[in-house]
């Protein structure tokens, strides 16, 4: 288990409910980040609830939002809606932490072994957990992921496609919206803080590091909004070539890797292609 750093002042709890009755099997755990999406949180909290896979653990993470009305507007939809969940914690940083710590601090209030990752101002299909769950456990992979479709200010799909390190080392095309093995994400240590952006581009890299093969899913299952709200627009793009020359750092290529070497999923044999002399 990755544990928060001593000076990391603790997160307070604004509300939780647990019903009395033993852990699902299937429970699938649901990271959901919160920074001054007040506006968009309440229909991405509907899109969960209508999820077709019944067994869900809610933990909602507020970054310290400075809009006023944001925790009573959560508050809110939970009493309603609670009993849809079989457990929801909702806990608020003590100041903004970022998105690394935000979505690490989910993952230790996990409940469940697999966990699915959305940031508030985005929404699912009824049938995205569901069908995430039944590819993650029988193509027994790491993580799975699936397209997305972009709404708001662009409209379209997105660029997801198979996970190919080659690809991926030279642009990101997977979102962190994905469905993720609890134990897998401390493999790796967690997300890792990244000054201005990118966080979710290091955490998929460390996947080739420690040859993993997500799976991908060729469905729209997800909707990614596209506004100027987002950290996408506010940060990352002005700093796009500074985040280039840090991902390299982070993850270099071996000078003497002259040969690709598929990625192993999680279990299972796995094909090494030696170079002969």
């Amino acid at each position: 288990m990755i544990s928060p750093k001593p000076w990391d002042p603790a997160p307070n709890q604004i509300f939780s409910f647990c019903k009395a009755t033993p852990v699902p099997s299937d429970l699938i755990s649901i990271c959901l980040t919160n920074y001054n999406y007040a506006n968009f949180i309440k229909e991405c909290l509907e899109s969960l609830a209508a999820q077709t896979h019944e067994a869900l653990d809610l933990i909602i993470i507020d970054d310290a939002s400075d809009e006023a009305d944001t925790h009573e507007i959560i508050l809110s939809w939970l009493t309603e809606h609670k009993k849809r969940f079989y457990k929801i914690t909702f806990l608020a940083n003590a100041f903004n932490q970022g998105p690394s710590f935000s979505r690490n601090l989910a993952f230790q209030h996990a409940a469940g072994e697999s966990v699915f990752i959305i940031d508030a101002d985005n929404t699912l299909y009824p049938t995205a957990l569901e069908k995430l769950y039944a590819a993650l456990n029988n193509g027994q992979f790491p993580a799975v992921y699936s397209q997305l479709e972009e709404f708001g200010e662009r409209r379209g799909i997105g660029r997801a496609d198979i996970f190919n390190p080659e690809l991926l080392k030279k642009n990101n095309y997977v979102d962190v919206m994905a469905l993720i093995r609890k134990n897998i994400w401390a493999e790796l240590g967690g997300f890792t803080d990244i000054d201005r952006g990118w966080e979710d581009y290091d955490f998929w890299l460390k996947f080739i590091d420690h040859n993993l093969e997500p799976g991908y899913l060729p469905e729209i299952l997800c909707r990614y909004r596209v506004h100027n709200k987002s950290r996408t627009v506010r940060d990352a793009l002005s700093a796009h070539d500074n985040l280039e020359l840090i991902m390299e750092l982070r993850h270099p290529t071996p000078p003497d890797q002259k040969l690709y070497m598929p990625p192993k999923r999680h279990s299972g044999p796995t094909l090494r292609i030696i170079e002969a002399d």
